[in-house]
């Protein structure tokens, strides 16, 4: 069984052509509305020293800062490549960046979170919920 989520009722965008890029992580900022809220801090020192030896493998997904700071974005996938890269003493990580509405955020957050085999029933329903309020 497949399952399409969608914040609005508007037609979903046609594919963005982007490009990864390094941006420096003390330009990122979390999100505080990403539903996933557990972090298991040995799979995050483990990750670390993958990253230490191989680097990020995927990058990971921002928009630009919604308080329209200039220069820093806002994180909308890839919370323990950005937590693990900062462990790792990282100074960059590989990042797309995509202008995305509060809506598309969050539905991509939550989509992001629900592949997770080991989410947290409650950072579900924490998303559905942010969802639901838009």
């Amino acid at each position: 069984m497949s399952t399409t989520i969608t914040a609005s009722a508007a037609k979903a965008a046609s594919p963005t052509v982007s490009s990864v890029q390094d941006i420096p992580l003390d330009r990122i900022r979390e999100s505080n509305s990403n539903p996933r809220r557990a972090f298991d801090e040995a799979k995050l020192r483990e990750l670390a020293q993958n990253i230490k030896l191989h680097g990020v493998l995927q990058a990971i997904l921002v928009r630009p800062a919604p308080d329209g700071a200039d220069g820093t974005y806002e994180l909308v996938a890839g919370a323990r490549r950005f937590r693990a890269s900062k462990l790792a003493g990282k100074d960059v990580i590989p990042a797309t960046v995509r202008d995305l509405t509060d809506a598309e955020c969050r539905e991509i957050q939550l989509i992001e979170n629900l592949q997770r085999a080991d989410i947290h029933e409650l950072d579900e329903g924490i998303g559905y919920r942010s969802l639901m309020q838009l």
